[in-house]
């Protein structure tokens, strides 16, 4: 029978089904007793019987992965339908019946206790009750095949017409599906903990590199005392209070990492901001509550009660951490008022806030825990005169504060500069970051210009009378000395951009702006989960990992400071009914003409085009959900950035101006199902965005005139399939992304023609078949992106000739083999071919990329074999192989990489030892071997590697026997965290945040 190597093997062998039909009999009667324990008594230890479960079965199956046995049972369905179509007789066929009605029964009952076990374990947030959920989708395989294919006959009379090979790849397609969301939960349930992969390098960090090495100065002492305190019996609220700039939030983060890598159990962390519902919903999701829209305070208030009600009953414990608590009125309208009566035992709640009134009203909602329930309020001191020293002087010399005792003469360099300015810091992190970065131009630091600022600080102080007000002032005199773009960009980023994605701000205020704002520490990035933004900042979005965005964010003492510098003429509301007051003052000294930027978001009343007429001062405008009532007629001649947006679809979506008049506009974002194909855009664009548009078929010309536009983003324009023989004429395009766009199957030869472009993103272009030879010929490209495009199966052979590029990134795209001119891309960095399913092998020419940093293999679960020539990669520093789940074997020459620093082999379940040579990987930090099911022993070289800091062996069942005692002395002495059973894990995350536990349908 010819079967298809696309899909899952169909041949099975006898003590394989004998296997399969022995997991399901015997996990139902534990199924069984289990459902028991949970429905009938107080079983308090769910999460031990589910790790029990969990190794249990894996052991049944020979260590085989979940997913492995998934696929066998995919596969024997496979085998049996296709296998139908040429049955001889019709006593075959109804023993093969009899044989799958057996196998549905048992699979029947097991899938309905493991439903009914979820429902008792929804208060549950230990993660264990994933290896059930596991256990779920290897069941459930023949089932949600039969839901698939119906006609099929294994479950009775097919139709001559039923496209069985078809309905078994989308049954396979799925479960694959399934198998790359589910490799992060799985690895975060079998250690009940996710911690921080450790940066890969050549990651570029937006942060100041100081801060790495900066942000626990002085907190060391303070961390101790508070994690003490939360370890008492009984319910613990800890206050950490004072005033802006001490460093509460960095001390809170502290905590909770300390503490979460002590009990291995994770917060409920939230970030206090005006979207109170938000939040609350984030703090149900993290508190085991489920993912549910709040559509009231009150609501959200309920569902939290709840939820904590249920963790009460269950023995659970709470542990929840809030940051900038800043306004009393938040506390009543936030948390439950009942909150000490369901707070379970042994739970804590850490707050930050300004004041002690605030965690004074946050201590009587509490106080019901009695007399089990310890109040720490703890007002965070200043830094101590010799830790403020080291701060200074670490931001002034651009050097971290741990290297400075050992460089000569460090301390005495800027000894005289620290001892002027640190009295006026007044103890302050913040305020220290800050003047010590502005001095770290050697520009600044001449005596003659130290001294006046020094003398002016001074003066601004003694005219105000509030140490808050002091502290603005002297911190006003630094920013009085950036530039003219530089303060334009530190006031837009205050007053519309914070939150925003690093991308989208650094495209807007200048990359050599926010450059400078970074270096003298006045903002910073922050990496969080996408579904923490709120208002458009969600709108704004790259996607490249889309569970995490990279945003700007700026210090509340600095927020101040750009507000009041601002002095009313940038405005900003959002979520209003009316519009705000500043709109309707046009006198003197408050004339509309002085606006210089507006964003309205989600506001009813509508903006009046007279009043837009008069804002001839403005450079920002953003109108989101907003209506205009009239029309511009006079051009907004300062306005420079421009955003339009509508969350639906509107009857309206015509421009209220007409753009092309705008002589220095230069960025436009319009967010819409529909835009006015009529528009004209001004000349001189330089940066243009359209999200969602959908009644665009293909590039308008009002596009294709833009012949100085440098940057083109067409985002989810899912009835674009042409770009047109046009294209060719933007050519000072530097970057063009074309995302998510469904309808283009092909790019035009003309994407040839553009000898300026540098980046071309064209993910998530799922039915985009083939790249144009053309493509050879932008040997300016430095980064190409082609994840998800799932219909791509080749790349040209001229994709050799790109000698610039940088980064290549093929990720769950259809890609079966690369081309041997894959060697000729000598500048490669770096190449992802994660979830490239159906890729068997790599080509020997792969070796001749000489100066690639980061190969990702991950998830190429038909990958057979690794080419000797690999070991040709002497630069490589992180290869990934974790779910390689048909890799043997690696080659010996894989041991020649002497500067990897990252090795993944996470899921490798065929692999079995590791030879003595991992001992040359002298500066390997980081080893993970998670799941790898048959690896059997350690080598005990590993213990040699000098830097090693994270071995990570959760799930190697087969590791019966100790450690070897090298290893174990390299954990004690090194300090190297090797991670087992119940220890914490590093992994990356999952492929999708919006991830389903129990998404398959049957």
């Amino acid at each position: 029978m010819e079967t298809d190597p696309e899909y899952v093997s169909v041949s099975i062998t006898p003590d394989e089904l004998q296997q399969i039909e022995h997991v399901l009999r015997t996990s139902g009667a534990r199924l069984k007793e289990l459902y028991k324990k949970v429905s009938e008594s107080a079983f308090k230890d769910l999460g031990a019987v589910f790790e029990t479960l969990h190794w249990d079965i894996l052991k049944e199956t020979g260590y085989m992965s979940w997913f492995g046995l998934a696929f066998t049972l995919a596969g024997y369905l496979s085998s049996y339908c296709q296998g139908e179509e040429v049955a001889r007789s019709a006593a075959a066929a109804a023993a093969a019946g009899d044989k799958w009605l057996s196998l549905k029964a048992q699979t029947d009952f097991i899938a309905d206790q493991l439903d009914e076990l979820k429902l008792c374990l929804q208060v549950d947030n230990d993660i264990f009750k994933l290896a059930a959920g596991t256990l779920l989708y290897c069941c459930t395989v023949i089932r949600h095949a039969k839901s698939k294919n119906r006609g099929c006959l294994c479950f009775g009379p097919r139709s001559a017409g039923s496209p069985v090979k078809e309905q078994i790849e989308s049954s396979i397609g799925e479960l694959k599906s399934l198998q790359d969301n589910l490799t992060f939960a799985t690895l975060a349930a079998v250690g009940n903990r996710v911690s921080q992969p450790i940066s890969p390098p050549g990651t570029t960090v937006r942060k100041s590199g100081l801060e790495l090495y900066t942000i626990t100065v002085g907190l060391e002492q303070h961390v101790s005392t508070i994690v003490e305190f939360v370890n008492k019996n009984g319910v613990c609220l800890v206050g950490i209070h004072g005033q802006a700039g001490l460093g509460k939030t960095t001390l809170l983060n502290e905590i909770v990492a300390k503490v979460e890598k002590i009990e291995k159990r994770l917060f409920a962390y939230i970030e206090v901001s005006e979207d109170l519902r938000k939040l609350q919903s984030s703090l149900l999701e993290q508190l085991g509550g489920g993912k549910k829209e709040i559509t009231s305070v009150a609501q959200g208030r309920s569902a939290l009660l709840y939820q904590l009600q249920k963790l009460k009953q269950n023995n659970k414990v709470a542990r929840i951490a809030i940051d900038n608590l800043y306004d009393v009125r938040l506390v009543g309208e936030l948390f439950p008022h009942s909150l000490g009566k369901v707070l379970p035992a042994n739970s804590c709640v850490i707050i930050t806030c300004p004041s002690l009134a605030i965690l004074s009203r946050v201590d009587q909602l509490c106080r019901p825990a009695m007399p089990n329930y310890h109040y720490l309020p703890y007002k965070l001191p200043c830094l101590a005169p010799q830790q403020a020293k080291a701060l200074f002087i670490s931001h002034a010399a651009s050097e971290p504060v741990n290297t400075l005792y050992s460089i000569n003469g460090m301390f005495s360099k800027y000894g005289d500069l620290a001892n002027h300015f640190l009295p006026l810091c007044e103890g302050l992190p913040m305020a220290i970051k800050v003047v010590g970065s502005y001095f770290s131009n050697p520009a600044n630091r001449n005596e003659e210009n130290w001294t006046a600022i020094g003398k002016r600080m001074k003066q601004v102080a003694e005219e105000m009378d509030t140490s808050e007000d002091q502290m603005f002032a002297k911190l006003l005199v630094i920013y009085e000395k950036l530039g003219p773009a530089q303060k334009e960009a530190f006031l837009n980023i205050a007053a519309f951009l914070r939150g925003w994605d690093w991308r989208t701000v650094e495209r807007i205020v200048g990359k050599p702006q926010l450059d400078t704002l970074v270096d003298q520490a006045l903002v910073s990035a922050n990496l969080k989960d996408a579904d923490s933004t709120s208002g458009i900042a969600q709108y704004t979005q790259y996607s490249e990992r889309p569970w995490k965005s990279e945003m700007v964010m700026m210090h509340e003492l600095l927020y101040a400071i750009a507000c009041r510098r601002a002095q009313g003429n940038r405005v900003c509301s959002e979520d209003q009914t009316h519009l705000p007051e500043r709109l309707k003052m046009d006198g003197p000294g408050m004339e509309l003409s002085n606006i210089q930027g507006l964003s309205l978001i989600s506001c009813k009343e509508a903006l009046q085009g007279m009043m837009l007429e008069k804002m001839q001062g403005a450079r920002v405008l953003i109108l989101h959900d907003t209506g205009v009532k009239g029309y511009c007629n006079k051009p907004l001649s300062q306005l420079q950035f421009f955003y339009w947006g509508r969350s639906k679809v509107a009857p309206d979506v015509r421009i209220p101006f007409q753009m092309e008049r705008l002589r220095k506009l230069e960025m436009v974002i319009l967010r819409a199902a529909e835009i006015d194909l009529t528009i004209k855009f001004p000349p001189q664009l330089k940066d243009l965005t359209l999200i969602g548009c959908n009644n665009m078929d293909e590039l308008h010309d009002c596009i294709l005139q833009l012949i100085g536009l440098l940057e083109l983003h067409l985002n989810g324009c899912n009835r674009l399939h042409d770009l047109t023989h046009e294209f060719g004429k933007l050519k000072q395009l530097r970057c063009f992304r074309l995302e998510n766009c469904l309808s283009i199957r092909q790019l035009h030869k003309s994407i040839g023609q553009l000898p300026s472009l540098r980046e071309m993103d064209l993910s998530g272009c799922t039915n985009i078949t083939a790249l144009p030879a053309e493509i050879g010929n932008i040997v300016t490209l430095q980064k190409l992106n082609l994840t998800l495009c799932k219909c791509l199966l080749h790349l040209p052979a001229e994709i050799g000739s790109l000698q610039n590029l940088t980064h290549l990134y093929l990720g769950q795209s259809g890609i079966r083999m690369l081309p041997e001119e894959i060697g000729k891309l000598c500048a490669l960095e770096e190449l992802s071919l994660s979830g490239c399913e159906r890729l068997e092998k790599l080509p020997k020419q792969i070796g001749m990329l000489s100066g690639l940093l980061r190969l990702n293999l991950s998830s190429c679960t038909d990958l057979k074999e690794l080419p000797p020539e690999i070991g040709n990669l002497g630069s490589l520093q992180k290869l990934s192989l974790n779910s390689c789940t048909s890799l043997s074997r690696l080659p010996n020459e894989i041991f020649e990489l002497l500067e990897l620093q990252s090795l993944d082999l996470d899921y490798m379940k065929l692999l079995a030892h590791l030879p003595a040579e991992i001992g040359n990987f002298h500066k390997l930090h980081r080893l993970s071997l998670n799941c790898c099911t048959r690896l059997n022993r350690l080598p005990p070289e590993i213990g040699s590697l000098p830097v090693l800091q994270v071995l990570n062996l959760v799930g190697c069942t087969g590791l019966k026997q100790e450690l070897p005692a090298e290893i174990q002395k390299l954990a004690k002495d090194n300090n190297v965290y090797v991670h087992r059973e119940d220890d914490s894990i590093t992994v990356e995350g999952p492929k999708n945040s919006s991830f389903k536990l129990y998404s398959m349908t049957y």
